[in-house]
């Protein structure tokens, strides 16, 4: 089986994400700044909180800056007649298989983000866990479901004949 790469799209959604999540550690360090300011705190008091605010700020932002590079480097997934694979993460590697014959349901879901990048992510629902397909192309998150679709119901068909 052959596994499958992201969309660029993916990368410009996870870029919007981090930029949001960026936008509020910056809004949190400038309060802290406001605050200090307006109670006019001693300056070795405003140095120690701004450190304290400012460090895991800056180390939090490079983080969210950094890591959808990485994720979208590591991400990997196909399918075949059997099963659907998915290999991810960036500290730590996950390995995912789930055999089709297992699948109960399958549910494409978009936010407001996603339908303008044209992307969907695909939760797949089996009797013991749900695992979440990140940000697939609408096209192949569609294209996706209709052949597991197919799958199953030849799957259903063949187990009746069998018990007939």
């Amino acid at each position: 089986m052959e596994l499958k790469k992201l969309s660029k799209n993916v990368l410009k959604l996870w870029y919007i994400r981090a930029a949001i999540t960026s936008l509020a550690l910056v809004g949190f360090f400038i309060s802290a700044i406001v605050i200090l300011s307006v109670a006019e705190a001693p300056s070795d008091v405003r140095l120690a909180v701004l450190l304290a605010v400012g460090i895991p700020d800056l180390l939090l932002l490079c983080l969210t800056l950094v890591m959808p590079v990485l994720r979208y480097k590591m991400f990997a997934w196909g399918y075949n007649d059997k099963r659907i694979v998915v290999k991810e993460g960036v500290i730590f590697r996950k390995r995912v298989v789930i055999p089709i014959c297992q699948i109960q349901d399958l549910h494409r879901v978009q936010g407001p983000i996603m339908m303008l990048l044209k992307l969907s992510d695909v939760t797949i629902s089996t009797a013991g866990s749900n695992f979440d397909l990140s940000t697939l192309t609408t096209d192949e998150a569609d294209s996706m479901i209709d052949d597991l679709e197919e799958k199953l119901e030849a799957r259903i068909e063949e187990q009746n004949n069998e018990e007939i």
